[in-house]
C-alpha cells in the first residue's frame, strides 16, 4: 500500500462471483488509488444465468464489530455503502455514521437485484430513505430504486429529474440518479433543487453486464477520498465505468462482470515484451 493512498470502507453484501458487492468496490478502490477494506451486510448466492437467487444477512453485532475494527485500525477517508439487507444493519450504519459524521458518504440505496430478489426487509427502505439519506454526501439510485425512495414513477429522463429534486427535497444533499435500464444510459445529477446537470452516454455492448452500479458509486467514493469535487467526482466516475463496461470480457456463460483492472492491463500490453506474462 502507498502511504498516500486514502483507505475507504465499504459496507455492503459479498458477491462470490466478484461482479458486485464488496469485491467490485475492492477491486475498484485500487483502481483508482485508494486502499479498500469491507464490513460485510450479507453473503449473495448467485448465478451468473440466473441472476441474485438468495441473500443470507450477517449478524448486526458481527457487523457492528467490523466496521468498529476498520474504523479503529485504519485512517478512513470515505464510506460507501451499498446493499444493507436489513433494518438492523441499516441502523447500525446510522451510528457509523453519527459518529464519523465528517467524512465522505456515498449511498447506493440498493433494494433490489436485477434478477427481482428484494434485497431488504419490509423496513429497512423506509430506514434509508428517513435516516441514511440525510446523512449522505451523495446518493446513487438507479430508475427502480428512486422510485422505490420517492414513490413516483421513474421510467424516462424527465422522471429521473423529478425525481432528482424530490429527493434533495426530501433531504438529500447530492443525488445522481443513474439511468443505465434506459436504452440510452443517462444520469442526472442534483446538488440543489434548481441545479441539474444531464450526463450523457452511449449504450456499449455488452447488454449483460452486471455490476455497474456498484462499480459507479465506488468509483466516486475514491475520488471523494482523493479530495476531489463532488461535481468532478461524478463525471470521472462516469467515465471509468464506461470504460470498465467496454473492457469488459466473459469469465463464464452468464453475465458479464465489469473490467475495474482495465487501465493495468493496459499498462501491461504497452511494457516492453519481456515484462509481458507468459501465457
Amino acid at each position: 500500500m502507498n502511504p498516500s493512498e486514502p483507505v475507504i470502507m465499504t459496507v455492503s453484501g459479498f458477491d462470490p462471483l466478484g461482479g458486485a458487492g464488496v469485491i467490485a468496490d475492492l477491486k475498484t478502490f485500487g483502481a483508482n488509488g485508494c486502499y479498500g477494506a469491507a464490513a460485510i451486510t450479507a453473503i449473495d448466492v448467485q448465478e451468473r444465468a440466473n441472476t441474485l437467487n438468495e441473500v443470507h444477512p450477517i449478524d448486526v453485532h458481527i457487523l457492528r464489530a467490523c466496521m468498529k475494527s476498520i474504523l479503529t485500525e485504519s485512517r478512513v477517508k470515505a464510506i460507501k455503502i451499498g446493499m444493507l439487507a436489513t433494518r438492523a444493519n441499516a441502523e447500525a450504519v446510522l451510528e457509523v455514521l453519527e459518529t464519523h459524521s465528517l467524512l465522505p458518504v456515498v449511498l447506493d440505496p440498493l433494494v433490489r437485484a436485477s434478477g427481482g430478489v428484494d434485497l431488504r426487509d419490509s423496513s429497512c427502505v423506509e430506514f434509508v430513505r428517513d435516516q441514511l439519506l440525510p446523512r449522505a454526501t451523495v446518493i446513487t439510485p438507479n430508475l427502480p430504486e428512486a422510485a422505490a425512495l420517492t414513490g413516483l414513477k421513474v421510467d424516462d429522463v424527465e422522471d429521473m429529474k423529478l425525481a432528482a429534486r424530490k429527493l434533495i427535497d426530501m433531504g438529500a444533499r447530492a443525488v445522481v440518479v443513474t439511468g443505465g435500464h434506459l436504452e440510452r444510459p443517462v444520469d442526472v445529477f442534483a446538488d440543489s433543487p434548481s441545479t441539474l446537470r444531464i450526463l450523457a452516454g452511449d449504450r456499449i455492448k455488452p447488454e449483460n453486464i452486471y455490476g455497474a452500479a456498484c462499480t459507479f458509486s465506488s468509483a466516486l467514493a475514491a475520488s471523494l477520498a482523493l479530495g476531489r469535487p463532488l461535481e468532478e467526482a461524478v463525471i470521472l466516475a462516469k467515465t471509468y465505468v464506461t470504460e470498465a463496461i467496454k473492457r469488459a470480457y466473459p469469465v463464464g456463460d452468464g453475465r458479464v462482470p465489469l473490467n475495474q483492472f482495465y487501465r493495468l492491463q493496459e499498462l501491461i500490453e504497452a511494457s516492453p515484451a519481456g515484462a509481458k506474462p507468459v501465457h
